[in-house]
């Protein structure tokens, strides 16, 4: 029963978070919002809104190393996984501002969030409020190019105007359908929040079950069962803009999720409740960085992500996936 409402769980929030996406892209177009800030805050947030949803779930019901698991699992799968499989795919051309700014800005969120876990073995309220501030500082950040973007025309529909002809109606009744159709996004996705936290309370409540039941921790549970299931949306996203040769939407899907993630997400979870860590938790950080410099070395030094690099990166994830698994089972 408990693994039913864990699959029912997780298909609300990847289904809501497709919804959530879909609608707030299109409410953002309707108030003149530029194309640049719907792709770095909606979308961004859109994908990580199965992670948040998990995060102020678990850290309401005080049960968050669920959380932390799963933001450390996701950030794997999104440098390992999705990232690998684009690029073997198709070989990912990687810009110098990726190498330059980007990745490095990862690498060193990363390496804080492994500097506060174990300098006290948590992660506390105050630390939660640094990630939050450095989630609003990493914003303005981002904010600074969003003055170079073009404002885009939007038809009845709510979708880009290609064509400029207000999809060939009056302007009254264009106005008419455009705030008919505008409550309908919104109701679209005030019930998408209301889907993302009702499978996040799933989510939380059977993973915990079922990790008590195999007597597993609930950061292994989180490390890999609802990391894989809650980047579905960057994975999906990342499969579609490879087949598309669109490599800058794969690598800056997966590098602002995981930045997303860490700063908003277990900041969040964290200041609700602290965040305690397993003792052996440091050897899946190193993972994690391990992974995010490999990405980066390969990008600085090739700029481009070869089809082996991305080989190397699946067969690596797989790896220790396998490791994970067998070491749980063992202690059982």
């Amino acid at each position: 029963m408990q693994f039913l409402l864990l699959i029912l769980g997780l298909v609300m929030i990847i289904k809501s978070a497709d919804i959530l996406i879909d609608s707030s892209s299109k409410i953002a177009r309707r108030y003149g919002v530029s194309s640049f800030i719907i792709g770095i805050t909606v979308i961004a947030f859109g994908t990580s809104a199965p992670e948040l949803a998990v995060g102020i779930v678990s850290g309401i019901n005080h049960k968050n190393q669920l959380t932390l698991g799963n933001i450390i699992g996701s950030s794997m799968s999104n440098i390992a996984l999705i990232i690998g499989l684009a690029a073997v795919i198709f070989p990912l051309q990687v810009k110098d501002t990726v190498v330059k700014r980007e990745l490095p800005i990862l690498f060193v969120i990363q390496i804080a969030l492994g500097a506060m876990l174990f300098t006290n073995g948590q992660l506390s309220r105050f630390e939660g409020l640094i990630l939050l501030g450095a989630f609003v500082l990493f914003m303005l950040y981002i904010s600074r190019d969003a003055r170079k973007s073009i404002k885009i025309q939007i038809d009845a529909e709510g979708d880009i105007d290609t064509d400029s002809d207000g999809n060939g109606l009056s302007p009254q009744m264009d106005n008419e359908q455009k705030n008919t159709g505008l409550i309908k996004l919104w109701c679209c996705s005030l019930l998408s929040l209301l889907g993302l936290f009702i499978g996040g309370k799933l989510t939380v409540d059977s993973s915990t079950q079922i990790a008590q039941s195999f007597g597993l921790s609930e950061t292994l549970v989180g490390l890999t069962v609802v990391a894989l299931a809650t980047t579905m949306p960057e994975l999906i996203t990342g499969i579609v803009a490879a087949r598309k040769e669109e490599p800058e939407i794969v690598l800056g899907n997966c590098i602002g999720s995981n930045i997303f993630n860490i700063l908003l997400v277990l900041g969040f979870s964290s200041v609700i409740s602290p965040i305690p860590s397993d003792s052996g938790f440091w050897v899946d950080v190193l993972i994690m960085l391990a992974l995010t410099f490999f990405v980066f070395i390969m990008s600085l030094f090739r700029k481009k992500l070869q089809r082996l690099t991305g080989v190397f990166l699946l067969t690596g994830y797989i790896v220790y996936l396998a490791f994970k698994v067998i070491s749980a089972l063992e202690r059982v």
